[in-house]
């Protein structure tokens, strides 16, 4: 998203009006490997009538001779059985596989079981970067103004007043690394906090000493831009 208050505020917005309990996906999970999961665990749901496969499934998680494909039926196959033992399972498998087949396989298996064993609708939050607890994880990018390197002092003050509005807002930074003519951001922050103003407040804040940061920014919840990715932005971004 581009500068986009209207896409955040959209999102937030659709959020506000669902009711239930919000599940998070806290790995970091490409979006198209989490599309592939659910088509696929969709697929196994007519499977679930057949009472011997539970018990057949469990079992292929800790044998020595199962196939990759094996693995992926049986976590896929548990994961939407609704079982406290089939839960048991892949958390156990899990322990020693940190994959993201089995991160998207143990998430699904703890919402169906708590939609089974509550009236509360479990609603599944995600991201390609992930989240942790009730937040999501954000990137952001921002540029020099007029394409100047920052100075060390300009430097100073985006390490001391960024962090200070995203946990003002109950966020959290993870990482935020200065370059020449743009800085970047790693954060967690709650999906309904209002997140455009919050950096543009700590925009404001930094630019009252010289006006050295752009108002424009990139946020994005799916990826982590690479500098060269960020470079190319920057020659388009004009």
């Amino acid at each position: 998203m581009k500068n986009d208050k209207n896409a955040l505020r959209n999102l937030q917005y659709s959020l506000e009006k669902l009711q239930g309990h919000l599940q998070v996906l806290e790995t970091k999970v490409p979006v198209e490997k989490q599309m592939e999961f659910f088509r696929f665990s969709e697929a196994l749901r007519s499977d679930l009538l057949d009472e011997q496969l539970l018990e057949e499934q469990m079992n292929i998680l800790t044998s020595p001779w199962s196939t990759p494909l094996d693995i992926k039926y049986a976590l896929a196959f548990l994961a939407i059985s609704g079982n406290v033992k089939a839960y048991r399972a892949i958390q156990a498998y899990s322990e020693t596989h940190s994959d993201d087949w089995t991160a998207m396989s143990l998430l699904q298996a703890k919402i169906t079981l708590e939609s089974e064993l509550s009236d509360e609708k479990q609603i599944f939050i995600s991201s390609g970067l992930g989240g942790k607890g009730d937040q999501l994880r954000f990137f952001a990018f921002f540029k020099s103004n007029e394409g100047k390197n920052f100075s060390d002092y300009q430097k100073k003050l985006i390490e001391k007043e960024i962090p200070y509005f995203i946990e003002k807002y109950q966020g959290t930074l993870e990482k935020v690394q200065i370059r020449d003519k743009y800085f970047t951001l790693l954060f967690l922050i709650h999906i309904q906090i209002d997140i455009k103003t919050m950096l543009d407040e700590a925009i404001n804040e930094c630019n009252q000493y010289g006006n050295f940061i752009n108002n424009g920014f990139i946020i994005t919840n799916v990826k982590i831009f690479s500098d060269e990715e960020i470079q190319n932005e920057l020659i388009r971004w004009k």
